[in-house]
């Protein structure tokens, strides 16, 4: 048993609501393992998500599938003095109240659209204000990006005098559950540029559409070099980024690793989640937002890529992104535990 006692961190991720959810909970167990037992508390585990992340928590609750959200899966597990962390958006206030009968939980939040019980409260989301959210009055909040909960590679990557890659590469990382295949429009439109000599895709094995990623990428093979790289974990994903230029990302938590190694980068939203995480750094400088991937149509996309890599004034997002990330942030995040 760690020093701390043990936290459990309630959240699910797979081929329907993608793996933000479970990467996010899986950097912050990476930051408190070594004081704290961490336990992942999950319906029906997808073996390809555990594959990512899996080795972070000491260990697992597999929990039955079910339509109903309701924390009596859960309670059967908990024990005085446990700690609850609740990543998702069906974990609403009637789940939280019977869990906090039983324990202190902290929410990770993204869009402050119902009542909150829980001690804390994580956004990690710049912007955002304690005044956005109903609480209860016992209810603190830790926001914006000095609590970032990226993977240790990153961490130690913000803390780096790194530069830029001089290389004409760009990755694309759209998300695990892509049903619109968004990868394949924004690869396709950076391929028109003829700009980009090198893309890496980065894709999960539960990505519905690498068949016609790869059909894509052998049509194409004349016109570009095109990587496609499946289920990297956080340290090669790291890695790989410090070799391209440019970063074209949905707004989740790979935006806050990309600006932690320093890249040039382009962001959308493919759900409403997304959408204050990428307004908030947009605001701030580190990345240009390019709205809702979605409805965005591939010839616009095409000429908003060839602007934005012509645009020299790009450079300012390297000096604003290491100013956002500092590598603190899992000191910051240890302290919000241990006030509990």
């Amino acid at each position: 048993m760690a020093l701390h006692g043990k936290i459990i961190f309630r959240t699910d991720g797979g081929e329907k609501i993608g793996m933000n959810h479970l990467i996010r909970c899986a950097a912050l167990a990476e930051m408190l393992r070594e004081q704290y037992e961490c336990v992942l508390a999950i319906r029906v585990p997808n073996p390809s998500a555990l594959q990512l992340v899996g080795g972070v928590f000491h260990s697992i609750i597999p929990l039955p599938s079910s339509e109903n959200y309701d924390g009596d899966e859960l309670i059967s597990h908990l024990n005085a003095g446990d700690i609850v962390v609740l990543d998702g958006i069906q974990f609403q206030t009637d789940y939280q109240k019977k869990i906090r009968n039983h324990c202190k939980i902290i929410c990770i939040d993204d869009l402050h659209n119902h009542h909150f019980v829980a001690d804390a409260i994580i956004n990690h989301a710049e912007g955002i204000l304690p005044k956005d959210y109903s609480t209860e009055e016992h209810t603190r909040f830790y926001l914006g990006a000095r609590y970032a909960m990226i993977r240790q590679p990153f961490i130690k990557a913000a803390t780096e005098n790194s530069e830029l890659s001089i290389a004409n590469r760009a990755m694309i990382h759209i998300g695990g559950n892509d049903f619109h295949n968004t990868t394949q429009k924004v690869l396709s439109a950076l391929v028109k540029t003829e700009m980009i000599n090198e893309i890496e895709i980065v894709v999960s094995k539960m990505n519905p559409n690498i068949s016609l990623l790869e059909d894509f990428i052998y049509a194409n093979r004349k016109t570009a070099k095109i990587m496609l790289c499946k289920n990297l974990p956080g340290d090669e994903l790291c890695d790989l980024m410090k070799t391209c230029r440019y970063m074209v990302c949905a707004a989740n938590n790979v935006l806050y690793e990309a600006c932690a190694v320093g890249m040039k980068i382009i962001s959308g939203h493919i759900s409403k989640t997304q959408q204050e995480l990428l307004h908030g750094l947009a605001a701030r400088g580190v990345v240009n937002n390019f709205g809702n991937f979605l409805t965005e149509d591939e010839g616009n996309l095409q000429a908003r890529f060839e602007l934005f890599m012509n645009d020299e004034s790009t450079s300012q997002q390297l000096f604003n992104q290491k100013l956002l990330i500092d590598g603190k942030s899992p000191e910051r995040l240890f302290e919000i535990f241990n006030k509990l």
